[in-house]
């Protein structure tokens, strides 16, 4: 029991750590348990070793600890994180396979504010724009506006389902089509 504890208050810990911005010493705190038998004290460590990494931006480094602690909890906040990681180290193909994962996993039990899926989507379409997988971005930017024409022009409605606001989403995708291309694409909203 002593040794739970231990490894209780070692996790808690890091996670502060890694909160306030220590991802070092997060890192080192966590290491030491990312093996454990207990399958509760694998999944903090793991998670913990590679949120620090990815904070770090040490994206190759933080996946072997994402995957583990997706593989360990299947958590959607987790899998977001590691497709996250994985854009940023290169790997789109990899990242739409992770990505997938958010759509047929729930919200970490006791997880109080969870992003809803739309933001999710919103902001690995940014990533995928900004690490230039332009055909990536493009099919979630597809995603997204079918979201918005199935919710129609009501904002509160909109915000009620977690999408991005419009027009900072219409700027967002604007450039990843050519603007003659742009036009006949944002001619089927209706807002």
């Amino acid at each position: 029991m002593r040794l739970i504890l231990f490894k209780n208050r070692r996790l808690n810990k890091g996670e502060h750590a890694l909160n306030v911005g220590r991802y070092k010493e997060a890192i080192k705190l966590g290491q030491a348990l990312v093996n454990s038998r207990n399958k509760e004290s694998a999944f903090r460590a793991n998670r913990l070793c590679g949120l620090a990494l990815y904070k770090r931006k040490k994206y190759d480094d933080s996946l072997q600890y994402l995957k583990k602690a997706c593989g360990i909890g299947n958590f959607r906040h987790d899998w977001y994180s590691l497709a996250m990681a994985l854009v940023f180290a290169g790997k789109p193909e990899q990242a739409e396979e992770a990505f997938k994962n958010i759509y047929r996993t729930n919200v970490q039990p006791g997880y109080l504010y969870a992003v809803p899926v739309p933001g999710l989507l919103y902001q690995y379409m940014k990533a995928l724009k900004q690490k230039q997988f332009i055909d990536a971005a493009k099919v979630r930017a597809n995603e997204l506006k079918q979201m918005f024409v199935g919710v129609g022009p009501d904002t509160t409605k909109q915000v009620q389902r977690g999408l991005p606001n419009f027009n900072t989403f219409l700027t967002e995708v604007e450039p990843l089509f050519e603007p003659e291309r742009f036009v006949v694409w944002k001619s089927d909203f209706r807002m």
